[in-house]
């Protein structure tokens, strides 16, 4: 079937699942920083830092695979965030090798946030800003598990040894403070109050490369998503939700990027998709950077909600492009956006870097199609020492329902096709 059919379907039933019969429109997302909530401080009990997993090793070796089959589209994933020590000896290598600047990830503040009972608290608002200083550099939510991960030096506040963080409760009254030390060790921290995390909206964006080259690919693609949002939407049934679309070529082609904006209207919705041809390319470096960057220009709403965006791609931007994806992903973590990078084909080595660090900015995680697909092109083996073969489909519906329950979760035994290295819910033991 061709990928305009494909998508066609994929769409409408992945629109018409989740999209409830009347939803309120949202506020619209216009500055860095949600509003502060006024409170009276009070000391957080604090428990030991936790130690981060252990470096990964750079080029594991290839593992068996089986026959694939033909038709279904297989995928792996790392989150770099709970693997920081060995991405950035990753980054640092990669830089070097591929000669490209690098995002400055340098003295990063971790934590992972409990409530009194010992587990963990997602969707707890906090804000982080220098100690003696009047206002917060980032103000946002504890994320899956409880944890927080944010690169300082990204948000223009660069060898900052300590942090003060402040946590609010989500019923009122007082906040609560703690200063912690910034480096690779992730702070456990006790908050004494209760957490769960359900969201008030969904803004799901998909930023895809239509060039020639993803044609039979973004076709097998577009019928996995088929089921996955309403598949997942079980974690928060009254989630208020809205689709983006944003496509994008090379400078040569007839268009280089077109951002469609949201929508919850399923009619245009479809026509938006149906409009696409996946075409051109040759020749030229994609405009990966620049369609970033217009994704993250879309009227995103704010508050407590969730903020996700896949770039689905092959290609790298040129190399002078670089600065211009990082400031792009800095964006998207100023204003609470995650960026999920999905590697389609045989991606280069570039982009993997790229996609890395902009998922590992924002808290988001990097996603790579693997040859136990029937499906397209070859497909590189990622960079990474662990990770777990399943559909891409089920990987994606983990993924969003890991973001709406705010708590990880992992594929059933059964549903793992093959499996790289030491993998333990996320982290990387070898």
């Amino acid at each position: 079937m061709k990928l305009k059919a494909q998508l066609t379907i994929a769409i409408a039933t992945l629109v018409g699942a989740c999209a409830p019969s009347s939803m309120p429109q949202g506020p619209v997302m216009t500055g860095v920083q949600l509003p502060a909530s006024p409170a009276v401080e009070a000391p957080i009990v604090m428990a030991e830092a936790m130690t981060e997993a252990p470096a990964m090793i750079i080029a594991p070796p290839p593992s068996p695979r089986a026959a694939p089959s033909a038709g279904v589209v297989t995928a792996g994933d790392i989150d770099d965030t709970l693997n920081l020590t060995a991405f950035l000896q990753y980054q640092g290598a990669a830089s070097t090798d591929l000669r490209l600047p690098k995002a400055n990830l340098d003295r990063p503040l971790l934590a992972q946030l409990h409530g009194p009972d010992g587990t963990p608290a997602p969707g707890v608002r906090i804000t982080l800003r220098e100690p003696g200083a009047t206002n917060p550099f980032y103000d946002g939510y504890s994320g899956v598990d409880g944890n927080v991960t944010v690169f300082p030096a990204t948000l223009g506040q660069s060898r900052l040894r300590s942090v003060e963080m402040r946590a609010f409760p989500a019923a009122g009254g007082n906040a609560v403070s703690v200063t912690l030390q910034t480096g690779q060790r992730r702070h456990a921290v006790a908050v004494p109050f209760d957490s769960t995390w359900a969201p008030d909206f969904l803004d799901l964006v998909f930023v895809v490369d239509t060039t020639g080259s993803m044609a039979d690919e973004l076709a097998w693609l577009a019928q996995e998503i088929d089921e996955i949002t309403r598949t997942a939407k079980t974690a928060a049934p009254n989630v208020d939700i809205r689709f983006g679309l944003v496509v994008y070529k090379a400078p040569a082609d007839p268009y280089v990027i077109k951002s469609y904006g949201f929508t919850r209207n399923l009619s245009q919705f479809t026509r938006w998709v149906t409009s696409e041809r996946a075409s051109g390319g040759a020749g030229g470096p994609e405009v990966v950077a620049d369609a970033l960057q217009a994704a993250i220009q879309l009227d995103w709403r704010r508050g407590r909600g969730e903020r996700l965006l896949f770039q689905i791609g092959d290609e790298p931007p040129r190399a002078s492009q670089t600065r211009t994806y990082y400031d792009a992903a800095q964006t998207a973590a100023a204003n609470g956006i995650q960026v999920f990078g999905l590697a389609a084909s045989g991606v280069e080595d570039r982009l993997e870097y790229l996609m890395r660090q902009g998922s590992a900015i924002t808290g988001g995680r990097y996603l790579f199609l693997t040859d136990d697909s029937g499906v397209g092109f070859s497909h590189a083996e990622p960079t990474v020492s662990c990770y777990r073969v399943t559909r891409l489909k089920d990987l994606m519906v983990r993924v969003l329902r890991s973001e709406l329950s705010g708590h990880r979760v992992e594929a059933a035994s059964s549903d793992v096709i093959r499996e790289v290295g030491s993998y333990d819910n996320g982290r990387c033991r070898n």
